[in-house]
């Protein structure tokens, strides 16, 4: 398949709106220790995905190209949905086996079955590619408003409830939550979480978003205690990162999802020496 790319400004603005929503839910993730759960939801809606197709093919429910992607979309969601009910019901004191087995389990079980599943269908080779790695330098801007929506929709209701799930995820390592109607939130949040991240997979693949989420959110805890802190540092190196991974994967013809994932985990590893040095002191 030939890609033809579009303006250099197309991938940066989905870079910025994917920077600006992952940051923050990467501080979320990293303070609850559930490291996993974005590419174990990323993989789970691709298990949906690849099953709306399967069934698509079969001439089961929606047979018409123009309307794959809705569907398919459709169904990632309902994935993402019981997904965010089961990481919710399952975290419970008496439920002995920690919550991140439970997330490396799903994303086990949900990575064989779009294996097994792709494995039987035409071209599986290229979807589980586009699955990892996605193809950001090609977004479109109809790509890039849909993802806008999503983030000013997710962002706005976590903004709006942001006193809610800083509460909730402070309390998270401490078992039941004394927090009223704390499953509820906390079904919100992954549900929120799984939508973000179907959006997000679709533009950037599982592999670079793994990476947006988690190593922005890494190197502002190294230098930071505030939230307000953490989410500006987060941003601003983690886009600063990815705009040069873009520029060199422009002018030197090379894939662009692994080019920004080891810049950004090269800027991890000084940060760390840095931060072992104690140049700096967290705010």
């Amino acid at each position: 398949m030939i890609y033809q790319r579009n303006s250099t400004a197309v991938p940066v603005v989905a870079c910025l709106l994917l920077m600006s929503i992952l940051v923050y839910y990467g501080i979320h993730v990293i303070k609850r220790e559930i490291i996993f759960i974005d590419i174990a939801l990323a993989q789970i809606a691709a298990l949906g995905g690849a099953v709306s197709m399967v069934l698509s093919e079969m001439g089961i429910g929606h047979q018409y190209h123009s309307g794959e992607h809705e569907v398919r979309t459709f169904t990632a969601y309902l994935f993402c949905t019981l997904a965010a009910a089961l990481f919710t019901l399952l975290k419970d004191k008496k439920i002995k086996i920690p919550l991140e087995s439970i997330i490396g389990i799903a994303y086990a079980v949900a990575a064989t079955g779009v294996v097994i599943i792709l494995d039987k269908g035409a071209g599986a080779d290229v979807h589980v590619h586009d699955m990892l790695t996605g193809s950001i330098l090609w977004v479109t801007w109809n790509q890039v408003l849909r993802l806008s929506l999503v983030v000013t929709v997710i962002g706005g209701i976590h903004y709006v409830f942001r006193h809610k799930f800083l509460e909730l995820t402070n309390q998270y390592l401490e078992g039941n939550s004394i927090m009223k109607n704390a499953k509820i939130w906390d079904f919100i949040f992954y549900f929120s979480f799984g939508i973000v991240i179907v959006e997000a997979v679709n533009v950037g693949g599982i592999l670079t978003i793994f990476s947006f989420l988690i190593i922005p959110a890494s190197i502002s805890a190294l230098f930071a205690v505030k939230w307000s802190s953490r989410i500006i540092i987060g941003f601003v190196i983690g886009i600063a990162v990815t705009i040069f991974g873009l520029y060199l994967s422009w002018i030197m013809d090379v894939p662009s999802s692994p080019t920004i994932i080891l810049f950004l985990g090269l800027l991890l590893l000084i940060s760390l020496l840095i931060r072992g040095l104690n140049i700096f002191k967290s705010r």
